[in-house]
């Protein structure tokens, strides 16, 4: 949790135990992080005036619907980490890796770009002299592009989610 964030809820929980020190009688701590004064539930219906209300104020940013914060939140923190899915799941709080790949790894258009002109340049750039990668050890077996193209179209769905990650690292 970022230094900031963690100033900004112990504030917070500060302010909700005031609330309740105020009139203890008729607090009900509803247990949720946000409450009302009284410590009712704030309805939804609450929480998204106030973010339209919010978005009027800014319009400098784009209109999402209140629940697209955290699908960008989880993007951009995918993004920043290198697509260290463990890392943000643990963030998130998704049950699941693939949860949080399937439902939140979608890269903006930008990152497409800029992933194909490196495996552009990493993949096709023709040297003067071979990579020691790209020169089999003696003995070592080779495989054609071909071939290798073939067993990667066969994988399985694990496989390839190995191969997506590594390709986005």
């Amino acid at each position: 949790m970022a230094s900031a964030l963690k100033e900004e809820l112990k504030k917070w929980l500060n302010q909700l135990a005031a609330d309740e020190m105020k009139d203890p009688a008729r607090y009900h701590n509803s247990g949720m992080l946000f409450r009302l004064p009284n410590g009712l539930t704030v309805e939804p219906v609450l929480i998204r005036k106030k973010f339209l209300k919010w978005q009027d104020a800014h319009p400098e940013f784009p209109r999402i619907v209140f629940h697209g914060l955290r699908h960008s939140s989880a993007t951009y923190q995918l993004m920043i980490s290198g697509g260290d899915v463990k890392a943000v799941q643990g963030t998130t709080g998704h049950a699941t890796a693939d949860m949080l790949v399937n439902t939140y790894a979608h890269i903006q258009q930008s990152s497409r770009v800029e992933l194909g002109k490196k495996f552009e340049e990493g993949f096709y750039a023709k040297s003067e002299s071979p990579s020691p990668q790209a020169v089999p050890a003696a003995g070592e077996p080779t495989i054609s592009m071909t071939a290798l193209l073939e067993l990667l179209k066969n994988a399985g769905p694990e496989v390839k989610a190995q191969l997506r990650l590594a390709l986005l690292t």
